[in-house]
């Protein structure tokens, strides 16, 4: 069966336990079977969080950055600049050792990152919001080539960081990135490096879908047998245009729905088919709907994952 994640995001410290995350999401969800800690304010928000995961007797997955102040770089695995990509690698490495230390039983990084900026492509008028690198001009990686050249260099370094430390490396995806979205680079890498996971974002992966000009699910298949975790939410376009991201998934959000509304319930079947035992965080902001609204989605995302929809 598929296991349910929780995120614990944020300052985490200031609501351990009080039984909810930083979403106000309930911990007490007999569903849970671990969360996703990272993206914290601080270090102690991630102790925390860690704490809180223990005395559930969760188990533990980490994305990275594990906390923002003081805390370790993002990774700039496709930065223009040599050396600072060598720098990436290195905290990469180090950052799964120390996440192995806290418990996790794998680390996720955002690849490919940064974005590359494709001519012409009015990246905010879709809805992307850069918070943490700006996309770099497309001609810093004009040649497929040289991008995998790297990139193969960078699965090649994860997958020995991963056999060496005993923790799983993910891989979640990011861009936007035409080699990548337009073209069969994540294929070409994850066929000679099979052991290295994918994480698919499903309000992500629409938005992917968007800009690059291709169907959701289509794109989806592609991967399908490296996907082994998800972060499950829908995003959506509204009548003005404007996007809207991380609103609970429920299994009405199919094909049916597209272009305007991530078909993020098919992708999560998808994905559960191909890999049964995919570890699927319910990474959406339970402010965004109804509590009625929420219950049904975690029904919905129990009966996904085989288990009793139990409240």
């Amino acid at each position: 069966m598929a296991q349910l994640f929780v995120p614990l995001h944020g300052a985490f410290g200031r609501v351990a336990g009080s039984g909810v995350n930083t979403y106000g999401e309930s911990l007490e969800r007999p569903h849970w079977e671990g969360a996703e800690i990272g993206l914290c304010d601080t270090f102690p928000d991630v102790l925390g969080a860690v704490a809180e995961a223990e005395y559930y007797e969760w188990v533990i997955g980490a994305h990275h950055p594990t906390h923002r102040e003081g805390g370790p770089a993002w990774c700039r695995f496709l930065d223009p600049d040599p050396a600072v990509r060598t720098e990436a690698l290195e905290v990469a490495c180090s950052a799964a050792q120390a996440a192995h230390r806290l418990g996790a039983r794998y680390i996720l990084y955002h690849f490919p990152w940064p974005a590359l900026q494709m001519p012409g492509a009015d990246y905010a008028a879709l809805g992307w919001r850069f918070r943490d690198a700006d996309p770099i001009p497309m001609e810093a990686w004009p040649r497929e080539a040289d991008l995998y050249d790297w990139s193969r260099r960078c699965f090649d370094r994860l997958a020995e960081l991963q056999e060496r430390e005993r923790i799983r490396v993910v891989l979640e995806i990011d861009g936007p990135n035409p080699h990548f979205f337009d073209g069969e680079l994540y294929g070409r890498l994850f066929e000679e490096f099979p052991d290295l996971s994918l994480c698919l974002d499903t309000g992500r992966l629409g938005l992917l879908a968007r800009t690059h000009g291709q169907d959701p699910l289509a794109l989806a298949a592609r991967w399908l047998p490296w996907t082994r975790y998800l972060h499950l939410h829908t995003s959506f376009w509204d009548e003005q245009g404007r996007f809207h991201n991380h609103v609970p998934t429920r299994g009405s959000h199919t094909r049916d729905l597209w272009p305007r509304v991530t078909p993020a319930a098919d992708i999560a079947r998808m994905v559960v088919e191909a890999q049964p035992r995919a570890v699927i965080v319910l990474e959406h902001n339970p402010q965004t709907v109804t509590p009625q609204e929420l219950e049904a989605c975690h029904e919905w995302a129990a009966t996904l994952a085989g288990r009793s929809p139990a409240r």
